[in-house]
């Protein structure tokens, strides 16, 4: 997606070890979305994808992340690398990586003090007590004002809604300066899309469309308008207030060793935190990934069986490919008694 701000503002059983679940007791009432499916085209925010582009230099070299028996949907989506810290000015993020302990928590909590005045919405999540971890972390704050302030309207119901939402915009007793808020880049009938000027030089694009194409496909179709129209004097905005407040796990990337090293991620958590009005709005956005060394004996006796189906090669040793295969699903190839 073509910026941060463009792409937010676009919207149509394992056990952590690095939990720390008796410190935190405010959190076991937070309700934590598990999975990339369950946020799949629905929310997204580059955060995650800062700390990940940081363990790839660490732990691949830069080369894409491989697990342990093969890569969720997310994995590959963020080893395409299509986002870094390069589409943000640097007063709007901050991001480390280090050792799990006490000092690096306190770092991290020093450092968006200082820098966002803010506190951390994860780090009361991790056991800092716990060895050979290592952590990598990023936190993304932005706000934003609208030149001038919409006008609040009636609230109504959204898409056949039960219950009414409020909403701000424009409508025919507006004032005219309010117009100078708004830049048309789209409109067909009833597929458009509008930008909201705003004092930060922050592009809140919205998009209204029908279409289940990715955020991706969705921007590129908005994204090479060269010159949007101007707001017309008869044309009407209605804007619902929104406020988006989600904690996710990838459980996915959790517990699987990452080939070539080690390794093991243990813990991937993300938050994302928007909201706007008809003033403006704010986005706090957290991404932790942890990082476990694999241990070097098993806790647990371990038994390969293999009397269930199962595959067999032979390949020379220094070759890369298998010259024999061969599915074993039944007694068909053994030998009876």
């Amino acid at each position: 997606v073509g910026s941060l701000i463009s792409a937010s503002l676009l919207f149509s059983g394992f056990r952590f070890p690095f939990f720390n679940t008796k410190n935190e007791p405010a959190k076991t009432q937070t309700q934590i979305t598990q999975g990339y499916e369950a946020i799949k085209n629905s929310v997204w925010c580059v955060t995650l994808q800062l700390v990940w582009n940081d363990f790839m230099d660490k732990f691949t070299n830069g080369n894409p992340v491989k697990l342990a028996g093969g890569n969720p949907e997310i994995v590959d989506e963020l080893n395409k690398r299509l986002y870094s810290s390069n589409i943000l000015n640097e007063n709007s993020y901050y991001k480390t990586q280090g050792k799990i302990n006490k000092k690096l928590k306190k770092d991290i909590e020093k450092n968006i003090k200082r820098k966002f005045n803010e506190k951390s919405d994860v780090l009361g999540m991790i056991d800092w007590t716990v060895k050979d971890g290592y952590l990598f972390y990023a936190m993304l704050k932005k706000d934003f004002s609208f030149t001038y302030a919409f006008d609040v309207l009636s609230p109504q119901t959204f898409d056949n809604s039960e219950k009414k939402v409020k909403f701000f915009g424009i409508n025919e007793q507006s004032n005219n300066d309010l117009k100078n808020n708004v830049e048309i880049l789209y409109y067909n009938n009833n597929e458009y899309a509008v930008k909201l000027i705003t004092k930060e030089n922050e592009d809140v694009i919205l998009f209204k469309t029908d279409r289940n194409d990715d955020f991706n496909s969705l921007y590129n179709l908005i994204s090479n308008v060269t010159k949007p129209e101007k707001f017309g004097s008869n044309d009407t905005l209605k804007i619902p207030n929104i406020n988006i407040d989600k904690t996710i796990s990838y459980n996915e990337l959790c517990g699987k060793q990452i080939l070539g090293t080690d390794q093991k991620i243990n813990q991937a958590i993300q938050t994302i935190k928007f909201n706007m009005n008809n003033k403006g709005g704010s986005l706090k956005s957290e991404a932790i990934l942890g990082v476990m060394k694999m241990s070097l004996t098993p806790e647990t006796t371990r038994h390969f069986n293999f009397d269930k189906p199962f595959v067999i090669f032979l390949k020379e040793s220094n070759k890369t490919q298998p010259y024999f295969a061969a599915r074993i699903k039944n007694i068909d190839f053994l030998i009876s008694e």
